[in-house]
């Protein structure tokens, strides 16, 4: 499980995992002990490969480093909405578990609602979610009305790409060469407002640019 998340950090940082950019064992059992809980494998996993990491833990969606996990509601809380409008826990009795629900709590609701995503394949998107909104500075923009014949290309060649997140009704992301390409369907699956391209790399997106005529936004 470790691999799995180290390589998805890896390919989104563009740079390998040094030791600085992890929490140490010590203080996530220390924040384990504190709050009487075992956290799941591919969770430790990544507190331990890049919990120090800011852009990974901050830059859009804001990880609670270990000391500052919290029990609300009975539901460990571990992510925050970027403007605090919500947030993402666990059930106490499944903090162990990988495949654990996860609930998200909009604020000031108390109601807790499950997400589709189990939690290991919930970390993983919430991953790449995390550097589409913000981890990249190289962004651009295709609109349906305006662009329907370069989104048609566009999502023709991604037929070819990775597919790393697949929501259908919630969010698309494709990766292709240093750039996440994603978007909100809507409920026929179609672009609903913006393709979006961001990039890693300047070079990235200026290929992005000359191939599919994407707007730098």
């Amino acid at each position: 499980m470790e691999n799995k998340i180290r390589f998805i950090i890896e390919r989104l940082l563009g740079r390998s995992l040094q030791q600085e950019d992890g929490v140490p064992a010590a203080e996530i059992a220390a924040a384990e002990e504190k709050l009487g809980v075992q956290l799941a494998p591919v969770l430790k996993s990544f507190y331990l490969c890049a919990g120090m990491e800011k852009t990974v833990m901050d830059v859009f969606q804001h990880f609670a480093p270990p000391e500052d996990l919290s029990v609300e509601n009975d539901k460990l809380v571990f992510l925050e909405e970027n403007q605090g409008v919500c947030v993402w826990g666990l059930a106490l009795n499944e903090t162990d578990n990988d495949q654990a629900v996860v609930y998200q709590c909009p604020y000031p609701d108390d109601q807790w609602y499950a997400e589709d995503d189990r939690l290991t394949a919930f970390l993983e998107m919430t991953l790449y979610y995390q550097f589409a909104q913000g981890g990249y500075e190289w962004v651009g923009g295709l609109y349906p009305g305006m662009d329907d014949e370069d989104i048609a290309v566009v999502l023709k060649d991604a037929e070819q790409w990775e597919m790393v997140v697949n929501q259908p009704g919630n969010l698309i992301i494709y990766w292709h060469r240093d750039t996440l390409v994603w978007y909100f369907p809507d409920k026929e699956g179609r672009v609903s407002e913006t393709l979006f391209a961001s990039s890693r790399t300047e070079e990235a997106f200026e290929e992005m640019e000359d191939r599919y005529q994407f707007k730098e936004l």
